[in-house]
């Protein structure tokens, strides 16, 4: 396989998986914002959180920076213009409202990590390696595309968050169920090599963004139903664990735990140490190799990974660590584009 065209198929495989995460992310922000808590203002709303976490909050606060100094520049001519401009003027003011950040995460095709921008992005770099890929697995990511160019503010209205996140994630595990037919050469091992890559640092960095405030108190379990207690499950839900949480747990949490699955359990697909370990292996799968500095960088983040004794880590050096998680998991997909697909 020719290395620019390899390249377009680990980037196809990254923003596949990063729709599908900033999808968990809208469900997340979206469940948060009709708790009490957030109803009486009393809990700081997550849409700020899920543009940290997908990495678009500055370029996003300043789009809106822009948007406010263009309307303030612009005398409204009858009462129907002055009353838009107030309300725009009033999201500016406010700038992680609700349809904003909606509309910057999902419609907003200049910000590279909306989810229109990801399905269209996988779409064309699938098209550059259309002679690798069967029928079915072409015509599952075209028709994916497909379908997002009709989203709009009505569509997302219509569908609702939840009914977004749902297609979201029903369209991108399609495109993977069919990506099963193809050959088992290097493709595969590449396609697998940019999801868990992607899927390693979204983990790591939605644990380091969301851990200092649930850790503020300590490590102690909170009582459930408690504000807290819900922040702990929308953590689990925006890491696509909630479920293995439910399956595993009598519905308590205990943060530790939670760490324990997110980070090093050995078994769900969602763990940092599954995604890290996939990583090495389809580095070795793809090149045929055992060496390489990508792939040492991947074994020094299992290692660090599995080291970690979390029970005796202070409570406010966890998130310090998740952070120090990103920095690897950045430098093993630098290093792997560099070295093996450009």
């Amino acid at each position: 396989m020719l290395t620019r065209i390899a390249g377009n198929c680990y980037w196809m495989a990254r923003q596949l998986e990063r729709a599908e995460n900033n999808a968990r992310l809208l469900r997340m922000a979206e469940a948060h914002a009709v708790m009490p808590e957030a109803v009486s203002g009393e809990g700081l709303p997550l849409w700020q959180t899920a543009l940290e976490v997908s990495g678009a909050l500055d370029s996003f606060m300043a789009q809106r920076k822009a948007q406010s100094q263009t309307q303030s520049q612009s005398q409204p001519e009858d009462g129907a213009q002055a009353q838009a401009q107030s309300q725009a003027q009033a999201e500016a003011e406010s700038p992680v409202e609700r349809g904003a950040v909606l509309r910057y995460l999902v419609l907003e095709r200049d910000n590279p990590s909306s989810i229109i921008s990801c399905l269209k992005s996988a779409r064309d770099n699938a098209r550059s390696a259309r002679n690798l890929l069967t029928d079915a697995a072409w015509e599952a990511v075209n028709d994916t595309w497909l379908e997002a160019q009709a989203l709009d503010e009505a569509r997302l209205a219509e569908l609702g968050v939840e009914g977004l996140v749902g297609w979201t994630i029903r369209r991108t595990r399609l495109v993977w169920g069919c990506f099963e037919d193809l050959w088992r050469d290097a493709l595969p091992h590449v396609l697998d090599l940019g999801e868990s890559v992607e899927r390693a640092d979204f983990t790591a960095r939605i644990l380091a963004e969301m851990l200092p405030a649930l850790l503020a108190d300590g490590v102690r379990a909170p009582a459930i139903g408690s504000p807290l207690f819900r922040r702990w499950q929308l953590l689990l839900s925006g890491l696509g664990l909630l479920e293995a949480w439910r399956r595993s747990t009598a519905n308590t949490i205990a943060p530790i735990e939670v760490l324990r699955l997110s980070l090093v359990h050995p078994h769900d697909p969602h763990s940092l140490l599954v995604a890290v370990r996939r990583i090495a292996a389809a580095i070795e799968g793809a090149t045929g190799r055992s060496d390489g500095r990508a792939l040492a960088v991947a074994r020094r983040l299992e290692g660090t990974v599995l080291a970690a004794d979390l029970d005796e880590l202070p409570a406010d050096e966890l998130p310090a660590f998740c952070q120090s998680l990103t920095t690897m998991t950045n430098e093993i997909g630098v290093r792997a584009l560099k070295d093996h697909l450009s």
